[in-house]
């Protein structure tokens, strides 16, 4: 503030209100510390002319300013003063068949780095970076895992990146003051993604995360979003779940700081989802496959419902835990996860394609039936081996081996004793028992669902293969010709044969329910945040009447055998009837076989099918069975 101060004596003429600096300007009068002499009466008045001149330019560039140019200044001045932004809403929450929530949201407090906001300012992205590292005390590639572009990236800066959790809150809370000085960051509330057991549904709800560079490039729709999904149910339906961006006007003041806001357009939460999944059960075949492989092998569990389709379990072990990966997930963390020889990013439930083994028997045995190569009730011989002229060495024979002597056997006993001799003669034939050939052999599996996606609403399914002629001929050059011997291995799912557990369970489910393939699904309804329901998923058939249900019948009777006197009889501690095939599937390299089983129960109405498989453990019947029974017994106790 100026004041101004009235003389009280006698009035000051000219001559006494020039300093030493003017009387510098004078050769004569330097060094002089007041000026001794008159001014002269021109002087004063060529004074007086130089201060009304600057007065008059002073007050027409206050004219053009104020009344020219106002509008121009007035909204510059709003534009430095207020800006919009954006009102994230909560994710939608997962829920099970039984409304149980599955993946919820928590407030969590911490701070923003808005784009728009960062780029008005001018700054680098690399100081930014260093001091956040600097004031958080963490290190910088914390930053730039949770989306902050490098040095010699690509430059796609996310709209919004949040840093946030319990490990951060109090050092945001005392370093508030400097951390609201960084050009692009605003502490706020956000909310953080939490899932009731996050191993256990890690593959089959995935998890959501900070929006990275690389999420931009591929799917440019993101824009406003703090969180999107990354894998499983939370990447397949991320726009369901996301939400609307709401919209306010803040007002900011010469410091920087937020003084006042008024919202102008409201978010609006993600739908909520309910999915197939039986969340206890899903929890309890996860610790099954934990207690029985001792956490040290790969494993796998499908249940669906054969009447439509519906996912009601979908394990994948090991799993990772979704919960530190979308929140707090170091990158030495991250690398030991994927350094780890289980892969517990990897989906085997449908992402993983392994020979089928002895579980692809009931298919080959359908389609022979179908064809009327066989009689279920013929018998052969089975003397624990077939032999075949040997294409490399003629005059000696090629050796296909059984896993032991059967003796006379029919359609029933080969199905519950897992018969290989039997299968081999009725998929490549052998002397007067026509086989199906390998043509055939591929037409039924593709019917069943094998060969290719079933169309499951996760991102990342396989299709398998069932192998041909072709296929050999591109993939082995070096013995390009199919031959009877391949034909053989195909029939006992071995010899290139890949499969899913998903996939074997849709196949076991058309056996079961009579000829149906359904396409498997996981949504059951998506609705808002009132509860009205406005998306449903219907079940869809993929192929229907596959083979008459008398062919099935004469099927589903070899697998209920194997429960009652074959390879599955551990089985027959469950309540219920259950019918189910083993499968023992050699994988090559000297390791272990992997460890099958697929069933269905009630063996006499069934309203169940799953399938469990252990990498690398060995026989189906002696490690796969067993867990099956433990999941199975779970579920007819605890049904609802």
């Amino acid at each position: 503030m100026i004041k101004i101060f009235k003389q009280k004596t006698k009035s000051i003429d000219p001559d006494e209100i020039f300093v030493d600096s003017v009387s510098a300007l004078r050769g004569e009068w330097a060094g002089e510390g007041r000026l001794e002499h008159p001014v002269a009466r021109h002087a004063a008045f060529f004074f007086l002319l130089a201060v009304g001149a600057a007065l008059g330019w002073v007050l027409v560039r206050t004219q053009n300013i104020v009344i020219v140019r106002g509008d121009e200044f007035l909204k510059k001045s709003q534009e430095n003063r207020f800006f919009t932004r954006l009102v994230l809403p909560p994710r939608g929450v997962i829920f099970d068949r039984f409304g149980q929530p599955l993946a919820e949201n928590q407030p969590s407090f911490g701070i923003f780095f808005v784009r728009e906001e960062f780029l008005r300012s001018g700054a680098l992205l690399r100081d930014v970076v260093g001091r956040l590292s600097d004031i958080l005390e963490m290190p910088e590639d914390f930053f730039y895992e949770a989306g902050f572009p490098r040095d010699g990236q690509n430059l796609i800066l996310p709209p919004r990146i949040f840093l946030g959790g319990d490990y951060l809150v109090e050092k945001i809370f005392s370093r508030a003051v400097l951390l609201e000085d960084i050009p692009g960051i605003e502490i706020a509330e956000g909310y953080k993604r939490i899932y009731g057991d996050p191993f256990a549904y890690s593959h089959v709800l995935g998890f959501a995360g900070n929006i990275s560079a690389a999420d931009l490039v591929s799917r440019p729709e993101l824009k406003g979003a703090a969180l999107v999904g990354k894998s499983g149910i939370e990447a397949f339906y991320d726009l369901e779940l996301r939400g609307k961006d709401g919209k306010k006007i803040v007002e900011i003041d010469s410091a920087g700081r937020q003084t006042r806001f008024r919202l102008t357009e409201g978010a609006v939460a993600g739908a909520g989802i309910s999915l197939t999944l039986d969340g206890a059960w899903q929890s309890f075949a996860y610790d099954t496959l934990l207690r029985y492989t001792i956490g040290q092998k790969g494993a796998s569990v499908v249940a669906m419902d054969p009447r439509n389709g519906e996912i009601r379990a979908l394990v994948s072990f090991p799993g990772f835990d979704a919960n530190r990966l979308g929140n707090s997930l170091s990158q030495k963390e991250f690398n030991e996860i994927i350094a780890d020889p289980r892969k517990p990013f990897f989906n085997r439930a449908i992402s993983g394609e392994f020979p089928a083994g002895s579980t692809l028997k009931p298919v080959v045995g359908a389609a022979a039936l179908n064809e009327r190569i066989i009689d279920p009730q013929k018998t052969i011989y089975d003397e624990g081996f077939i032999a075949i002229p040997n294409p490399y060495r003629p005059g000696e024979r090629s050796i296909f081996v059984d896993w032991k002597k059967h003796g006379w056997i029919n359609f029933y006993d080969a199905i519950a004793q897992s018969a290989n001799v039997y299968f081999y003669m009725i998929g490549g034939g052998f002397e007067s028992q026509p086989g199906l050939g390998i043509e055939r052999i591929k037409k039924y599996a593709e019917m069943f669902g094998f060969g290719s996606r079933l169309g499951i609403d996760l991102p990342g399914e396989k299709n398998g293969l069932i192998p041909d002629p072709e296929w050999k001929k591109n993939n082995e050059p070096d013995d390009p010709v199919w031959r009877v011997g391949d034909t053989y291995n195909v029939s006992i799912g071995q010899g290139g044969v890949k499969v899913t557990p998903l996939q074997l369970t849709s196949a076991i489910s058309a056996i079961a329910n009579g000829g149906t393939l359904w396409k498997p699904f996981l949504l059951k309804k998506i609705f808002d945040q009132d509860g009205n329901v406005f998306g449903e998923r219907n079940p869809e058939i993929i192929q229907d009447k596959i083979v008459s249900d008398e062919v099935l019948r004469e099927v589903r009777r070899g697998m209920r055998q194997a429960v009652t006197s074959g390879t599955a009889r551990i089985l027959q501690e469950i309540s219920v009837g259950v019918s189910a095939k083993t499968g023992t599937a050699q994988s090559g390299d000297g390791k272990l076989p992997h460890a099958w089983i697929t069933a269905y129960a009630p063996a006499d109405d069934p309203e169940i099918t799953i399938t469990v498989m252990v990498e690398n453990a060995g026989e189906g019947s002696t490690v796969a069975a067993p867990i099956t029974r433990d999941i199975l017994k779970w579920y007819f106790e605890n049904k609802k």
